[in-house]
């Protein structure tokens, strides 16, 4: 198998911790400003390829609002003799007339904050925990923005 097959180890992953988050479900589910007090989602899994995608981009951002989570893996090296590493980016954005919620924050920056919660020196992508990187604001278009979160896991060759 390629010495890379991690990097869809590491996107499942992602996916899976998202999936596993009832609350951050329903904030990119949902287009309400009571996000939270909307049913649960009985099928997460229907999330993929619509809000959650296992790549940057996204088919058509002209579509109606929506709030998206996209993962990028990118800059992978050689680091020594039998380790590589790279950069894990995950994604948040939301269209800006979603922005808005009943809850005293935005909705792009709770999602941020529960994937933080669920990423940030946690085990199960690369060795050891995963390390923090970045936290940059991204803008796919004047409708659409929201943050780029990195972290740089470490992995054997």
């Amino acid at each position: 198998m390629s010495f890379l097959k991690e990097i869809t180890d590491y996107k499942n992953t992602v996916i899976n911790r998202i999936l596993s988050d009832s609350d951050l479900c329903k904030a990119i589910s949902y287009n309400s400003n009571d996000f939270l007090s909307q049913p649960h989602i009985e099928d997460t899994s229907m999330l993929i390829y619509n809000n959650i995608y296992p790549y940057r981009f996204i088919p058509d951002i002209k579509i109606e609002a929506k709030s998206f989570i996209t993962l990028s893996c990118t800059d992978y090296r050689p680091s020594g003799n039998s380790f590589k590493n790279g950069l894990l980016g995950i994604y948040m954005f939301t269209h800006r007339d979603l922005f808005k919620t009943d809850y005293g924050y935005t909705r792009v920056d709770y999602v941020l904050s529960k994937v933080e919660e669920l990423m940030n020196s946690k085990n199960g992508i690369g060795i050891g925990r995963l390390s923090f990187n970045s936290l940059n604001e991204f803008a796919v278009n004047e409708k659409f923005q929201g943050y780029a979160l990195t972290y740089r896991p470490v992995d054997f060759n």
